[in-house]
């Protein structure tokens, strides 16, 4: 089975479409930047035809200071339809708390400084650790996914889609990105508040 964007989806599907990833830098905790989920769905979005700026905070998930790291790679952009939050990356990096807390300041700093002054909606996509990334892996996974329900009903009257997609223990970099890619696209639209589970594949 096919688990390559490119080859799952028509090569400009994204053309236009302004994305955003963020993720907290994973290299202490033994991951290769150009092996981790923000890298792959960055490079398949990328392919599609998307701008892309892909935001490492090295740490950092306190509000000040994702705020201000957001707020910079926001400068590079021209506008913005999606953010992509890698949560799985963050709860390498430090846990449950700076994924959840990563998460909802990254979130918050997106959508204040772009998508509602832009005022034309954007979407949110949250990637959850797998299972067997540590004991809280599921409470993060599950803070993720409230997360997303939550703010999917709070801006629905902004055109805000949020969706939290879990990752399974043998998801690879390359699945993740197609998923994610999908969502960017005007299919990803219908999907809004729900997990997308990919923890039995």
């Amino acid at each position: 089975m096919p688990t390559v964007a490119s080859e799952l989806l028509s090569p400009d599907l994204l053309d236009e479409v302004s994305i955003l990833v963020v993720a907290v830098s994973s290299s202490g905790a033994g991951g290769k930047p150009e092996e981790s989920f923000a890298r792959a769905v960055g490079d398949a979005c990328e392919g599609l035809g998307s701008r892309l700026v892909v935001c490492e905070c090295d740490g950092a998930v306190e509000e000040a200071a994702m705020d201000r790291a957001v707020t910079k790679a926001l400068a590079e952009s021209d506008g913005l339809d999606m953010l992509v939050v890698d949560g799985a990356a963050s709860f390498a990096s430090g846990g449950l708390g700076p994924c959840l807390e990563g998460a909802w300041n990254a979130t918050r700093a997106a959508v204040n400084h772009a998508i509602l002054p832009a005022d034309r909606g954007g979407r949110i996509v949250y990637l959850a650790p797998p299972p067997g990334a540590g004991d809280q892996a599921d409470a993060a996974r599950a803070g993720l996914e409230n997360l997303a329900r939550t703010l999917s009903v709070e801006w629905a009257r902004h055109a805000i889609n949020v969706v939290t997609i879990a990752l399974g223990d043998s998801t690879t970099p390359g699945e993740a990105a197609a998923l994610t890619a999908y969502l960017a696209s005007p299919a990803g639209a219908y999907f809004s508040g729900c997990l997308l589970d990919l923890r039995g594949v």
